[in-house]
């Protein structure tokens, strides 16, 4: 690369995104593989995955709605047969060119790892760079296409990038890693990664057997294949060739799950070096998105592993699932265990439900991810649930059981009368109660604990006529899965002191039938909520004063009707639960009150007992008369209200903060003084008050924090819409007088002056009260 190339190199590097994608791609498609430019490589890898107060690229807050050019420019430049990846194919006509990438910059989990080296992927067996001194492992050598893939995956648990918001649903990293998923791993068998590149020899080719991460060295694993050529008992050459062709493919499924899915586990030895080197990380929503997208694709591209044994990818596809059930289990049970008890707990719990489901995904379109297609509904499935998935269903039987037992204690400290709560417990107990599922782990469960290899047929549930005492299902015999289901609990787990705690225990029948209890309880509040807001938005949108209220723009009817039509969809919800959870934990009316002492103390000693005075959204609960909810944070950063405008009330905001920030010791000076200007001031002035506000540590809990707001001023009076509505009537009457607008700013100005001194005054003499 010249000299002058280089120039450019570095010139482009600094200029905004569009035009640095502009002129990186001329300046790449012009250079060759030479030495400067290997050099160069990994200095525009750092540059793109920088922070953006770093100058980087800002891959996960550019979105296609609020940036256009710059998304398309970005995914241009990016997309698997962009310029970047042509650069790389060309650099590995060099196959001894490697990258080093340090320890430190891997997941904590992924480092212990690594280090152990017995426990380590043969995936990892080439990369890892010792150190000549201690011969410790300091850092992964890596070809180019490697040393993207693994600092791409970085980008997303990376510390400095984890701030992504709730509003950034489709950025530019999640259209690439989709894309990437899509590309390199193509779930038809048949369908090879392009580019070809025959020409690179760079791996070492794997032998049999793979085991899988996190699997104990002593203990027997079910996660034993064959070498990922396909084909065994073939010549070094042509194993090496056979890998040669997948290799892409191994490292993007590798790195994906062990980056994305890492779970950092504390304990006395490890959480001061942690704490040293680490700062808390926490799973972003974006993340957590991206992670059950590539549950889904992997499922659909390990359900093809059997349709051709000669194809090269086979071996790799029945490894897919495999390694990455494992590793999901452990990220799913750290996130239903850390997540705060809010409605966005919605997120974990579809994850956890696709992972459980590998049914629904046979066929499974990445697209719709891709382009927010359905998201957080229930889509349709591909394929039912079938006597078929024994295995499966044995071999993660913890994913099943126990974190169910995670996820039910945190229904019974929600509002279960509130939407977004009954459509999670819904979509619970739906999959839940899905034919086959029940009766294969309630068997499994009562096998495992009697310790014996017949399976329990239950008296009452779940269609009694499939189970019999020769402990089949559905003319299967389910006696080989039970010593599968009992590894998997120690192995998932591995912990030698863990005991696995019986989900249909009679101990736990209590917490069953209090759940159920909650249900009904919940139904009738949300009843009667719908019965009164269905009254209440009757007579506020409808007749003489929903006419005046339309006449001067105050009418929030979408909001009100959004509500209503959510409430109503509550005690359905709750419905269908109560048949659910009866039929799952097997619930029978002897175990429960009377269903008129369940009503009764539903509202007098539930956990719902005020839920009435309520609504399902913020701006609403504010609105609501009488209430128990108030606002404990900053007046002026309110929810905005559907009587008020939007822009308008951001614009004022932004004034009085700039004029606050001014003038804050005059106004702390002027609120303090009582003369007459004191008085003055205290009547334009917001009086000092003391706010609240949730702060998370680093523990990722959430404290109150106390602040005080000292004397200030406040234009969210004039932000509504009736203001400005009486604001241009004003105007017009006096445009009808002959008097221009000057002359109207300037009458207001002296009607306002007159007003507060008139009060200054008559308070200052006691005339009234302050």
């Amino acid at each position: 690369m010249s000299s002058d190339l280089m120039s450019q190199f570095y010139a482009a590097l600094n200029l905004p995104v569009l035009e640095k994608v502009i002129e990186l791609t001329k300046i790449l498609d012009q250079a060759g593989p030479s030495k400067d430019f290997q050099a160069l490589f990994p200095q525009l890898v750092n540059n793109i995955f920088a922070s953006p107060n770093n100058n980087g690229w800002g891959l996960r807050q550019i979105t296609c709605e609020q940036n256009k050019y710059e998304f398309e420019a970005l995914m241009s430049f990016l997309e698997p047969h962009g310029p970047l990846f042509r650069m790389c194919y060309k650099l590995l006509f060099d196959p001894q060119l490697k990258y080093n990438l340090p320890l430190s910059m891997l997941p904590f989990e992924l480092q212990i790892i690594l280090e152990r080296g017995g426990r380590c992927p043969q995936f990892y067996s080439d990369m890892l760079t010792l150190d000549s001194n201690s011969l410790n492992v300091v850092a992964l050598a890596l070809n180019p296409f490697d040393y993207y893939i693994f600092n791409f995956a970085i980008h997303l648990t990376n510390n400095n990038q984890n701030k992504s918001s709730w509003e950034i649903w489709n950025s530019v990293y999640f259209a690439l890693a989709c894309d990437y998923l899509t590309h390199f791993l193509p779930t038809d068998p048949n369908t090879c990664v392009l580019p070809v590149i025959p020409h690179y020899n760079g791996k070492v080719p794997l032998v049999a057997p793979l085991q899988s991460v996190n699997r104990p060295l002593g203990s027997p694993s079910l996660l034993l294949v064959p070498d990922l050529s396909g084909i065994s008992n073939q010549h070094p050459s042509s194993q090496n060739q056979s890998r040669n062709e997948i290799w892409r493919s191994e490292t993007v499924l590798q790195v994906f799950i062990d980056i994305w899915m890492s779970v950092e586990q504390f304990n006395s030895r490890n959480i001061e070096m942690y704490q040293r080197n680490y700062p808390a990380i926490f799973s972003s929503p974006e993340r957590v998105r991206l992670v059950r997208v590539v549950i889904k694709h992997i499922y659909s591209y390990s359900a093809k592993y059997n349709s051709d044994p000669a194809v090269r990818s086979s071996a790799l596809r029945k490894y897919a699932k495999q390694i990455m059930c494992t590793r999901a289990y452990q990220y799913v049970k750290h996130l239903v265990s850390t997540w705060p008890l809010d409605a966005s707990f919605r997120l974990v719990m579809e994850l956890w439900l696709s992972l459980i489901q590998p049914w629904r995904y046979t066929n499974n379109n990445v697209s719709r991810d891709r382009h927010n297609i359905n998201q957080n509904q229930d889509e349709g499935t591909s394929a039912n649930l079938d006597p078929s998935y024994i295995q499966f269903i044995a071999e993660n039987f913890p994913s099943y059981t126990y974190i169910l037992q995670l996820v039910l204690p945190r229904f019974m400290r929600l509002d279960l009368s509130t939407y977004k709560n009954a459509v999670m417990l819904f979509r619970l107990g739906k999959v839940f109660s899905q034919q086959h599922l029940m009766p294969i782990l309630l068997n499994l469960e009562k096998a495992i604990t009697d310790n014996v290899t017949g399976l329990y047929t239950p008296e009452t549930s779940f269609n009694n006529s499939n189970l019999d005492q020769s402990y089949t299902y559905n003319g299967i015999s389910l006696h080989k899965w039970v010593s599968i289901a009992k590894q998997a609990i120690s192995e998932l787990n591995m912990m030698t002191t863990f005991e696995y705690d019986p989900i249909w225990s009679e101990n736990k029948k209590p917490l069953y039938v209090e759940l159920v209890k909650k249900m009904i309880s919940a139904k009738h509040v949300s009843e009667k909520f719908v019965e009164e807001y269905r009254s209440k938005y009757n007579r506020e949108n409808h007749g003489f004063w929903g006419s005046i209220k339309q006449w001067f723009m105050i009418n929030n009817n979408d909001e009100d009707r959004m509500i209503l039509e959510e409430s109503e969809k509550v005690p359905v919800y709750l419905n269908h639960c109560i048949n659910y959870f009866t039929n799952i934990f097997m619930v029978n009316d002897n175990m429960m009150l009377a269903e008129a002492d369940v009503i009764d103390n539903s509202f007098e000693h539930s956990s719902f007992a005020n839920s009435n005075n309520f609504s399902f959204s913020i701006a609403q609960k504010l609105r609501s008369k009488p209430t128990g909810l108030h606002y404990m944070g900053d007046p002026d950063l309110m929810p905005i209200m559907s009587y008020e405008n939007t822009i308008l009330v951001r614009l004022l905001y932004q004034l009085a903060t700039k004029l606050n920030e001014l003038y804050c010791d005059e106004f702390v000076t002027l609120w303090n003084r009582q003369d007459f200007w004191g008085y003055a001031a205290r009547e334009v002035l917001q009086k000092p008050i003391t706010i609240q506000t949730y702060m998370k540590d680093v523990t990722n809990h959430q404290n109150i924090v106390s602040k005080d707001l000292p004397p200030r001023l406040s234009f969210r009076r004039f932000g509504s819409n009736i203001f400005v509505v009486w604001l241009t009537i004003g105007y017009i009457f006096f445009r009808l007088l002959s008097y221009n607008g000057l002359f109207y700013i300037l009458f207001l100005i002296m009607s306002v002056l007159m007003i507060v001194l008139t009060k200054a005054s008559l308070k200052m003499c006691k005339i009234i009260k302050s």
